[in-house]
């Protein structure tokens, strides 16, 4: 089967597979390119093909078909140029004959689209060719992902090299969005799509359309955006183009396990067979995720789960209701309401490390799975337990089917209600009226349920007014005094503790923090509160200085959230773990690790606040990476994310947009430092300590006297040991020579806007000190490679090149611009800066005019 084009002249996926591909080539090998219907295999060996003959090499095309799989020699049969000719006699003698001369006399590839539906005889004909002119042909194998090649063509396949087509990440689907749209995509819509996609280009695509057909996907302020809520959309062409080559029992397993949702392996086996969850399995159309309680089973992608729900008629989900009962009983395991559809995907052995496209959709099944389940109870029980479920997946997981206001007008009392569970359904009502026009005070004082009876009786004004006070959005801590021995009500501790740890935090003492955590004994029950506490902790050990027990907690943190499949648990340790590893100066992983929380999309509304730390990150790895289209989508939206409190650590929007700025621009011109410094000052006035100084620290100025007092002033009254090499740096950068300010700079772990600013004095130092101009060797004697590279151009590459940054390295040295760069290679604007700016990254060069003054094999050399 061939595969819809994901090429529309412009926009080129999966390079790092295709330079695989030619890797191996280079090598002598043959390649098997492996990839899930629709991640498009056929456009990559179309691309491939266009390369190889770019070199110089002869390139012969076949593809086998469904339709003629048992028509011997059906795939010359069908070639424009080498099917039979006349009334000529035709078989294998002849066919090998004439591929032979397709090949010619010099380097050749055979690159075979559907290479497992290819007849019998067409294989013979290329494994003869292949075999006889061994040192010079090579083939090129495409087959879906789950095929067994060894059997359906063993003399093609043995010893192949297997390159697999992975999933698109979010990059890569904002440029294939941007790409079919027609303009740019706001990083949000972005990220959910790759998400329910599984990142398979045709599902996105098909997903989109679909969306923007039924106008929940439209153009906002100049960038596609998205309006409306996806699990609503049906879109067909996800089921059309994942399920047209799967048996009838696999596609009716399917729509089984897509009306249950998330349903334990041992469930699931008895209702579609083991036979039938295997091959749905080895189609990739399912994942088992082995963590938690038990293996659980999902659809793959959550599109497909999604659509199959939608489409399901009255009379099939009849049908399915009394396979249910039959296979497992009445009631044994209710259903998903299809008035609130689920969708899936993945998870491997350990779900916090797996590919981010498994965990979004184990996440994402498991939120509406509960969803569904708890909204039918709820429907039949409108009890305390069941509200504070569908109100936590709503207000913190965001998901946007659920009726908060039906929850709350709906929700009757009983005298079993547990005392914690009251406290949190009254502290998420007051939330929610904060964050939608109200106060804190009335959503916690008046229920507008049928009773009226929901509230906290001995819920004293004086608690209520600092509550108010605290959470609003004033940014001085100090209102938690006005709680020193006030009766908070038992529910509302854990609450409270919380804002006492977050002053803590902001007064710049993360000891008075871990010290007021430590002594938490609260209820598990709370669970929001408890993913709370356990980020905050996070934030304390990081702001101590201990940045590899803060790594080691959120790791802990964040397995134990997958475990419990708890969406807000698993964003706020992500969180966590991403600053960790970014302090650490581990940005690929950090960008892995945030990918998944991007894509399961945004807190609930009343943890909104928790997504700016994200946001914030995210758009800085991004612009580090060279994705700037992408970095300001994310940047833009960061200063869009409502405020329903003020975060703890308040110094994201300046400190992202100081960092974005800086990298967009290529890290050639000096950063402003100024809306940094002005941030912290704010901080400062509102008694805002940690955020002052994280501003401050960060701001990439060459500080007056008066200046780096005041810093050196502010880092005194606190405890934040997590500065003090910014500190240090900042008194080298003011006072220091040359020597002293390269010393303070290999403290840092990467170049960034402080860095730039330091490595500028340390040169106008060395100067002024009678050393000459500084060289890159003598940063690197102290600062070592990675900052040194920031100097000037080094003399050996941390890493190579990739074919891809090296062609396009070449093509800009010799003047072309990066549009014509694009034209050329049938390209994106966009991913020609992003290769040319991640070449110039490691060849050390920081102006593209240098880039004339290389010779050229130091462009292509490996």
């Amino acid at each position: 089967m061939s595969e819809t084009p994901q090429r529309s002249g412009t926009v080129v996926l999966h390079e790092h597979a295709l330079d695989a591909a030619a890797r191996h080539l280079r090598a002598d090998a043959d390649v098997l390119l492996v990839g899930d219907v629709g991640s498009g295999r056929t456009t990559l060996l179309a691309v491939l093909a266009e390369r190889l003959r770019g070199t110089g090499t002869s390139v012969v095309t076949l593809a086998g078909s469904r339709g003629a799989r048992d028509l011997p020699l059906a795939a010359f049969s069908t070639h424009p140029t080498l099917r039979p000719r006349g009334g000529a006699r035709w078989g294998l003698p002849e066919a090998t004959s004439v591929l032979a001369e397709a090949v010619g006399t010099g380097p050749a590839v055979v690159l075979v689209d559907d290479a497992h539906l290819l007849d019998d005889a067409s294989t013979a004909v290329v494994a003869a060719v292949a075999r006889r002119h061994a040192s010079r042909v090579r083939l090129v194998l495409a087959a879906p992902s789950g095929t067994d090649l060894d059997t359906a063509a063993p003399d093609l396949a043995r010893e192949a090299a297997v390159v697999r087509i992975g999933p698109l990440g979010v990059s890569a689907t904002s440029a294939l969005l941007a790409d079919r749209l027609g303009g740019q995509v706001e990083g949000n819509l972005a990220s959910v799509v790759a998400g329910r996609s599984g990142g398979n280009p045709r599902v996105a695509l098909a997903l989109v359309r679909a969306a923007v057909d039924a106008g929940v996907v439209a153009r906002v302020h100049g960038r596609w955006a998205q309006t409306g809520a996806l699990d609503t959309v049906r879109a067909d062409a996800v089921a059309l183009g994942l399920l047209a080559d799967l048996p009838q029992t696999a596609r009716r397993g399917l729509d089984v396990l897509a009306w249950f949702g998330l349903v334990d392996l041992a469930t699931a086996r008895r209702l579609v067979g083991a036979e039938t969850l295997a091959a749905l399995d080895a189609a990739g159309r399912v994942v088992v995720h082995e963590g938690g309680r038990e293996p659980t089973v999902t659809v793959s992608p959550p599109a497909l789960g999604q659509v199959l729900r939608l489409r399901l008629s009255p009379r099939a989900d009849a049908d399915l209701r009394a396979l249910a009962d039959g296979t497992l009983g009445t009631g044994v395991l209710p259903p998903p309401a299809l008035a609130l559809p689920a969708g899936v995907d993945v998870a491997g052995q350990d779900t916090s490390s797996g590919p981010a496209s498994q965990q979004v959709a184990i996440l994402t099944e498991s939120v509406r799975t509960q969803a569904s389940q708890r909204y039918r109870t709820w429907l039949e029980k409108r009890d305390l337990v069941n509200a504070l479920s569908l109100l936590r997946l709503r207000l913190l997981d965001n998901f946007t089917s659920i009726d908060v206001d039906e929850i709350l007008q709906g929700t009757v009392p009983s005298p079993d209600d547990d005392p914690d569970d009251l406290g949190s359904y009254v502290l998420l009502r007051g939330q929610w009226a904060a964050a939608t026009g109200g106060t804190l005070r009335d959503g916690m004082s008046h229920d507008p349920g049928p009773t009226g009876r929901l509230v906290l009786p001995d819920l004293e004004d004086r608690v209520l007014d600092a509550l108010e006070r605290l959470y609003a959005l004033e940014p001085s801590t100090v209102g938690v005094a006005d709680l020193e021995g006030a009766r908070v009500p038992a529910p509302l501790r854990d609450f409270v503790l919380v804002l006492q740890v977050q002053a803590a935090v902001e007064t710049g003492a993360p000891d008075r923090a871990l010290e007021l955590l430590d002594g938490w004994s609260g209820s598990r029950r709370q669970h929001a509160i408890g993913h709370q506490l356990d980020a905050l902790r996070g934030d304390a050990l990081l702001l101590a200085g201990q940045v590899d027990d803060a790594i080691a907690w959120s790791r802990e943190r964040l397995s134990a959230a997958y475990d419990d499949l708890s969406m807000l648990g698993v964003r706020l340790a992500a969180r966590g773990l991403a600053t960790g590893l970014f302090v650490q100066g581990d940005h690929d992983g950090a960008r892995r690790t945030l990918s998944v929380v991007l894509q399961t999309g945004r807190c609930g509304p009343v943890q909104s606040p928790y997504d700016e730390r994200i946001l914030a990150l995210a758009a800085t790895l991004r612009a580090r990476h060279g994705e700037a289209d992408l970095a300001a989508a994310l940047l833009d939206e960061l200063r869009a994310t409502p405020r329903p409190y003020l975060p703890a650590l308040d110094f994201a929007v300046p400190w992202a947009t100081t960092e974005v700025a800086y990298f967009r621009a290529g890290g050639t011109e000096p950063p402003d430092g100024e809306p940094l410094w002005a941030a912290g000052e704010e901080q400062l006035a509102a008694g805002r300590l940690a955020g002052a100084a994280m501003c401050w620290a960060f701001a990439p100025l060459e500080l007056t006297r008066d200046r780096l007092a005041r810093l050196e002033e502010l880092c005194a009254r606190t405890r934040l040991t997590i500065v003090r090499p910014l500190v240090h740096l900042h008194r080298a950068i003011a006072l220091g020579t040359s020597a002293e300010v390269l010393g303070a700079v290999a403290m840092m772990r990467v170049p960034g806007p402080l860095v730039h600013v330091a490595l500028d004095v340390a040169r106008r130092r060395a100067a002024q000190e009678g050393r000459g101009e500084l060289t890159e060797e003598q940063v690197r004697a102290v600062a070592g490679a990675a900052l040194a590279a920031a100097v000037g151009r080094p003399q050996v590459r941390a890493a190579p090149l990739t074919g891809r940054e090296a062609e396009i390295a070449v093509l800009a040295r010799e003047g072309l611009s990066n549009r014509q760069i694009a034209s050329r290679l049938y390209l994106s604007v966009r991913t020609v800066e992003s290769h040319l700016y991640r070449a110039m990254q490691k060849l050390g060069v920081s102006d593209r005019a240098l880039l004339g003054t290389l010779e050229e094999t130091v462009l292509v050399e490996g």
